[in-house]
């Protein structure tokens, strides 16, 4: 591949070549067995060396243009599976106190423990800062605030299954309505699995809402690493995929 560029770079021998005025009045298949015809006369004297770099030389935009054309659609195609490919998990992460020390992991772990790793994707975004004090005054001094509006929008969205957050973010989506209330959002058997952890947040209206799950004391939420002991969750998004999601975070948290 070296050589080839070296050899674009490379202008070759070249027999003086007066085509322009001829070419001017052709039609293009007359243009193209014109130029075949003489890319065949200035080759002909020339040694298999010399023919292949004039060979290169000659046509190297329209290889470079199709070596790129072929990257690019490499890369596009790739990235069309990666997002079309069923998903294990979406999950943000509220305060996360080191970006560094966080395990993500764990979740490539718990994608393999339930047969749901090759083939799937798992979506993340673990730079979510969100406190309620923070936010009052925030949004006193910028109502539009983008910090605040882009992960409620995602949120809203359905684009999150799972929100994993301390007690400070957890009392901001319950102040935001952000997540679905418990008994409402799982079903029966689920309810029950979780219902000796759930914890009791504001909402919108200042009313106490069963918004949050409990997991500090469980192996996986040790292993997140997130800078702080007390770990709850919490569901925002309201779609089956959604919820057939969060049903499976939670028989994998407590079988």
């Amino acid at each position: 591949m070296r050589e080839m560029i070296k050899e674009f770079e490379e202008a070759p021998i070249e027999k003086k070549e007066d085509n322009r005025l001829e070419l001017h009045s052709l039609t293009r298949k007359e243009k193209r067995k014109f130029k075949k015809q003489q890319i065949e006369e200035t080759t002909a004297d020339m040694s298999p060396s010399e023919k292949r770099k004039y060979l290169l030389y000659y046509h190297k935009e329209r290889i470079i243009i199709t070596v790129a054309l072929i990257v690019v659609l490499t890369i596009l195609g790739i990235q069309i599976y990666k997002g079309t490919r069923p998903i294990t998990i979406s999950y943000a992460v509220i305060n996360c106190r080191n970006q560094l020390e966080f395990n993500a992991d764990a979740f490539e772990q718990y994608a393999k423990d339930i047969g749901k790793s090759s083939g799937y994707q798992i979506k993340a975004e673990t730079n979510v800062e969100l406190k309620q004090d923070e936010y009052t005054k925030s949004y006193e001094e910028n109502a539009n605030s983008q910090k605040y509006i882009n992960f409620e929008t995602m949120a809203t969205a359905d684009y999150y299954d799972i929100i994993f957050t301390d007690m400070e973010g957890a009392v901001y989506c319950g102040m935001m309505d952000t997540f679905y209330p418990l008994d409402r959002f799982l079903d029966q058997a689920h309810y029950d699995k979780v219902k000796n952890r759930i914890i009791k947040l504001k909402n919108m209206k200042g009313e106490p809402t069963e918004y949050a799950i409990d997991i500090s004391d469980t192996d996986f939420a040790k292993s997140l690493n997130l800078g702080y002991d007390d770990i709850y969750i919490g569901f925002p998004g309201d779609q089956q995929e959604n919820h057939d999601r969060v049903n499976w975070f939670i028989d994998y948290l407590f079988p």
